[in-house]
């Protein structure tokens, strides 16, 4: 398990990913996966709307 608010090192280092927001899960699943629900083509950028709450999203 890794603990990390560097995507470069999260993408290098993880297959499967977990974001949290206020300590509940908003996001499971690949690095991949993550950035297609997105409309952000980089896991930062992905992240960032995930975490801002600017997207729908789905705890998959």
């Amino acid at each position: 398990m890794l603990t990390s608010h560097f995507m470069d090192e999260v993408e290098a280092l993880c297959d499967r990913i977990m974001i949290l927001k206020n300590g509940k899960s908003i996001f499971c699943g690949s690095i991949k996966d993550s950035v297609a629900a997105s409309p952000y083509e980089k896991l930062e950028d992905a992240y960032l709307w995930y975490t801002d709450g600017e997207g729908e999203y789905e705890n998959i």
